[in-house]
């Protein structure tokens, strides 16, 4: 492909990623009931296993024989990485409203210490995606919109909520955080954090809301479904569940106050389970084993509705802007199973190779003005850095 030609895809894929940014419009609803094969609102994604058996949508529950279901499986071929895993993304970005999902994560008797993730959220990261306004919140880091609940699979009684605004590669971010056993009603933590790997401070007031839950005797999140829903509003996100005895909206986190630390940028609706290898669940210090055998999620369904007069969204930035990032690029040559390209006069520079959700696929040097990637059969974010700087970055 000659360089006329690859500019020409370069437009038309950016045309493609703002058709499905905020300036086209936001979804306003999505639902997945997992009842066939294919998915109608979410794309797959994953650096390790694609074998077709790593999940299966439209195939009956193991607790359920009448659930329709789509199974995720966390192997003994995955390595320890969140983009390892089975990740699915939503094909468009959603923003302030009810997020809900019907899940249930596995059941690890057979490996009690197994390290394992299981995540439902919403992402969106400057460093990776393209298409939105960034830094809008103007402190100088990152934007990274993210709001997750997420369940270490070793320990099925706890919940884990996190809310971020920022996060950089050295580890510097924003992000508020809730760990809840629902089994006795502890709470175990409620922090906000500017540092990766730190527990930051506790919050307080309305940022500890509520600050006792009442517990769910026989809660086990491995052994029977669970609907969790978050309401994010510009001013407030709240996490909860479904009391399955007497349908009752039993409130995790609600969390208000400092808005500086809710996500105001719309993200994609995200799930997956993935595997860890330092990350212990709490109280399982030694939870960080790699699967033995075979670990399989479910998701009964999945919804997701905008909330009514929603703020609207920052607009995209122009296709001339995003095409202007390439001029350190001067060809590229794609074959079968690998893509080749080639810079002018460049040094001292490393590609790094994204999925559209900031997963790192694919990492090498830049020798002799050109470089070798292998192919990804999703949408794709290239970024060259030299010196730590990013200098250049197009979609592949």
């Amino acid at each position: 492909m000659n360089k006329k030609a690859f500019l020409l895809l370069v437009f038309a894929l950016v045309l493609q990623i703002c058709a499905q940014t905020p300036c086209a419009s936001c979804a306003q609803k999505i639902e997945e009931n997992f009842d066939y094969s294919n998915l109608s609102n979410f794309n797959f994604e994953s650096g390790g296993n694609k074998a077709k058996w790593a999940w299966k949508s439209g195939v009956s529950s193991q607790t359920e024989d009448t659930a329709k279901v789509i199974k995720l499986s966390m192997d003994t071929a995955d390595k320890a990485d969140a983009w390892q895993g089975q990740n699915f993304s939503s094909r468009n970005l959603t923003y302030f409203g009810k997020y809900c999902a019907r899940i249930k994560i596995p059941n690890v008797q057979k490996q009690p210490n197994v390290g394992g993730v299981l995540g439902f959220f919403t992402y969106y990261n400057d460093l990776y995606g393209s298409g939105q306004e960034k830094d809008i919140n103007k402190n100088g880091l990152s934007d990274n919109s993210e709001i997750d609940f997420e369940w270490l699979i070793a320990n099925p009684q706890l919940i884990y909520m996190t809310a971020w605004t920022d996060y950089e590669e050295n580890g510097k971010c924003r992000k508020i955080s809730r760990i809840v056993n629902l089994a006795t009603g502890k709470i175990y933590t409620t922090n906000y954090s500017e540092k990766l790997g730190s527990s930051g401070v506790k919050l307080s007031g309305v940022e500890n809301l509520p600050e006792t839950i009442s517990p769910l005797g026989d809660f086990d999140a491995s052994k029977r479904f669970y609907v969790y829903g978050f309401d994010w509003r510009p001013e407030s996100i709240r996490w909860w569940i479904i009391n399955p005895q007497n349908l009752d909206t039993i409130v995790l986190w609600n969390y208000s106050g400092n808005t500086e630390r809710i996500t105001q940028k719309p993200a994609n609706l995200m799930f997956n389970i993935w595997h860890t290898n330092d990350w212990a669940a709490e109280g399982k210090p030694q939870s960080v084993q790699a699967p033995a055998d075979t670990f399989w999620a479910e998701f009964d369904w999945i919804k997701y509705e905008r909330l009514d007069n929603a703020p609207a969204p920052n607009p995209v930035i122009s296709p001339k802007k995003q095409k202007a990032d390439n001029y350190f690029l001067k060809s590229v040559q794609k074959y079968s199973n690998r893509t080749v390209l080639t810079f002018d006069d460049i040094k001292n520079a490393k590609i790094s190779v994204y999925s559209m959700n900031g997963r790192k696929l694919y990492e090498t040097e830049i020798v002799r003005n050109e470089c070798v990637i292998p192919n990804f059969q999703q949408r794709n974010i290239a970024l060259v850095k030299k010196n730590g700087k990013i200098i250049c970055q197009l979609s592949l």
